[in-house]
């Protein structure tokens, strides 16, 4: 199985700016010659999700890594995601002075000092730590970027096309990511790496047929006879 390890898709808004009182960060991209790009139209590569990329300038590098996660998936035609930046701040804030990126801060940052998701005891009912308007597959994506890993293995993205997938294959569990615990998540991981190894080849790459797949299935049932071949 062949495919390229870096999805390109195409990014409205180059210059598209989140900021608030406590953070600012500007995502730009890269043309089809690799050369960044200030306006307009431009490509984010997966390969430029990490940390350190010269595609964000940002107050804060693990922060701006998340939202430059959240332009790639939103971006992405074959992909199932939010086609807007995530809203992280706190809604229940304790203390007056207290920063309402400040819960969301400490978790980015933990997992990509640790390069680990650690466990939460007595934290989310879902394992999942608290992290307000983050949501599943974006922070999976996020800890695929900053090389994190979790108690399945090395962290690998998760779409809800590419689940649909598994569930349609016979994987028995819950079929919406947004509902995914941590002991799922792992379960999954380990599947993805134990199939990559199986065939010799990487998780990313099977991650990335389970979404195609997907994608191929529902253009052929939309489209019948006028669908383009696949080689799926």
């Amino acid at each position: 199985m062949r495919a390229r390890s870096s999805a390109r898709v195409v990014a409205q808004s180059v210059r598209s700016r989140w900021e608030s009182r406590e953070f600012a960060s500007r995502r730009r991209g890269r043309d089809l010659d690799g050369r960044i790009v200030e306006g307009g139209r431009a490509i984010l590569q997966r390969n430029d999700l990490r940390i350190g990329t010269d595609l964000v300038e940002t107050d804060h590098d693990s922060l701006g890594l998340l939202f430059l996660c959240a332009a790639w998936q939103g971006s992405h035609r074959n992909r199932k995601a939010m086609r807007r930046f995530p809203d992280v701040h706190n809604p229940h804030l304790t203390r007056p002075d207290e920063s309402p990126l400040a819960k969301t801060l400490t978790v980015l940052d933990t997992c990509v000092r640790d390069r680990r998701l650690h466990d939460q005891p007595g934290g989310n009912w879902s394992g999942w730590p608290d992290t307000p308007g983050v949501g599943v597959s974006l922070m999976a994506t996020f800890l695929w970027a900053a090389q994190a890993s979790t108690n399945g293995g090395r962290a690998q993205l998760i779409d809800q096309f590419g689940v649909s997938t598994l569930i349609h294959e016979g994987w028995l569990e819950d079929p919406a990511v947004t509902g995914f615990t941590r002991r799922r998540y792992d379960r999954y991981v380990e599947l993805l790496t134990r199939w990559a190894t199986d065939i010799g080849t990487s998780p990313e790459l099977v991650e990335m047929w389970l979404v195609q797949r997907w994608s191929a299935r529902v253009r052929e049932a939309r489209e019948g006879s006028h669908a383009e071949p696949t080689l799926f």
